[in-house]
């Protein structure tokens, strides 16, 4: 830099050179444009820390399949605890999480998920429709969610770069997630449902404890 003071180089071109030289060492902004997922038969390993309504601790390896739901093509994610989380195939949204029997637990619409792109500071609020099926109940609310930051994030399976993804939600939840585009699954999660949500009072904390593979 102590080059720019020469007289044969002029203070203008001096100060263009010297932000050139800067701006070359900025690193891009962490953007992810779209949802990649896993590839079909891709296997990985979470953990959980449940209380409350929650229920209690569990660990499940997740796999990933191909399905359909009603008539068009979509993306399983079923776990070995026996159920499965019905997603499309563009963008990754919930469509529905079935029971052990194969049937309609919980139904989202609109179909519950990110709005793409991901990047940091963004942030989307959506009116949320979620079907209770046992109970035909269905919940109203509105959903906000803001990306504060894109950090390492140290688990079980290793250390990952990770959008940090908050969302509040209008019948009591609080929660965190940390995702990761290059995995196309969560890294952690810190999930708070309120006292008067109406699933009951709980907190739920996972991690990936072994990764897609």
């Amino acid at each position: 830099m102590r080059n720019c003071s020469r007289a044969t180089i002029g203070g203008a071109a001096c100060a263009a050179l010297c932000a050139a030289m800067l701006g070359g060492c900025a690193a891009p902004e962490p953007r992810a444009d779209a949802w990649v997922a896993p590839a079909v038969g891709t296997t990985w390993e979470i953990a959980q820390r449940n209380s409350g309504s929650y229920g209690k601790d569990v660990r499940y390896r997740v796999t990933r399949r191909e399905t359909t739901w009603k008539g068009a093509p979509a993306i399983a994610l079923t776990n070995s605890l026996g159920g499965s989380i019905v997603a499309e195939p563009a963008g990754g949204k919930w469509l529905a999480m079935l029971g052990r029997d194969g049937k309609p637990a919980i139904t989202f619409d609109p179909p519950l998920g990110w709005n793409y792109p991901l990047t940091v500071g963004k942030g989307w609020s959506d009116r949320q429709r979620l079907t209770v099926h046992a109970t035909g109940k269905t919940l109203e609310y509105e959903l906000s969610c803001s990306i504060p930051a894109y950090e390492k994030v140290t688990v079980p399976a290793g250390t990952f770069d990770a959008f940090r993804v908050h969302c509040t939600s209008s019948i009591g939840n609080d929660e965190t997630f940390w995702t990761s585009p290059a995995l196309g699954t969560f890294v952690k999660t810190r999930l708070v449902r309120a006292p008067g949500n109406p699933f009951g009072a709980g907190i739920q904390e996972s991690e990936l404890v072994a990764r897609p593979q």
